[in-house]
């Protein structure tokens, strides 16, 4: 599906709501769905979190729920469209390929109220525009529905083919750890103050570290090694890197 496809669907998901159809809520006990009434249930097995799907037969989307890491099932030879969100008052990212063929349209919540995190995604979709209606209705404890903004356009189209854990690797691992501390400190503590615009400008722009207290104090307590600069880095990389750091455990 070429990317004027792509722009299409998500033009029509703004003016064509799904609400059109009738609708009902499905139950899965740790949270809610709304979908339209074709939508059932799908039960499967999990080993060490809860996981399971809904389908209409042509559509079907999969979900883990729990307090392990799932990545993002993106290959990095295609690319992605990465969009940070706000769903019923939890931050989350979602990812959609160029072609929906070929890569899977995933949301993820890295950090829900019961200290879980959630992730649902669908392949080869045929109806993108339903697809993102149920993941924007996901309902947890602790959820706010009143903080819920509709997905815009402008918000989705973050093109990249990187992987956050591939760059944390290239980029950070030989001096940070998640929990423990290296050459640096534990790169995890960062995800609860900044955002992954911070994480971008703070690889790209030298005077953010000159103005940032936080990490000239962090300077003076390592033997005023630096963070790499990395020119190059575009913000959906930063948005890669920063949610993958962020859902990792504490």
């Amino acid at each position: 599906m070429k990317n004027g496809s792509i722009l299409l669907l998500f033009s029509l998901f703004l003016a064509c709501s799904p609400k059109a159809k009738t609708t009902q809520v499905l139950n899965f006990g740790a949270f809610k769905l709304t979908t339209p009434a074709d939508w059932h249930i799908v039960k499967r097995q999990g080993t060490d979190s809860y996981v399971g799907g809904l389908t209409n037969g042509s559509d079907s989307c999969w979900f883990d729920y729990g307090r392990y890491d799932v990545e993002f099932p993106n290959d990095s030879s295609y690319w992605y469209r990465l969009s940070e969100d706000t769903v019923n008052g939890f931050p989350a990212v979602f990812s959609v390929p160029d072609s929906l063929q070929l890569g899977d349209v995933t949301m993820k919540i890295p950090r829900l109220a019961s200290g879980g995190r959630f992730t649902i995604s669908a392949s080869k979709v045929k109806d993108l525009p339903t697809v993102l209606m149920i993941c924007k209705s996901a309902m947890f404890r602790g959820s706010d529905s009143s903080t819920n903004p509709p997905l815009k356009e402008n918000k989705a189209f973050d093109r990249t083919n990187a992987d956050g854990k591939a760059l944390f690797v290239a980029n950070c691992q030989a001096c940070h750890t998640m929990r423990g501390q290296v050459d640096g400190p534990r790169i995890r503590d960062l995800s609860v103050t900044r955002n992954a615009d911070w994480l971008y400008r703070f690889f790209t722009d030298k005077g953010l570290r000159a103005r940032d207290h936080f990490h000239q104090e962090m300077k003076k307590a390592f033997n005023d090694a630096d963070c790499v600069e990395i020119d190059h880095m575009t913000k959906p990389e930063a948005v890669a890197l920063f949610y993958y750091i962020k859902s990792q455990p504490k």
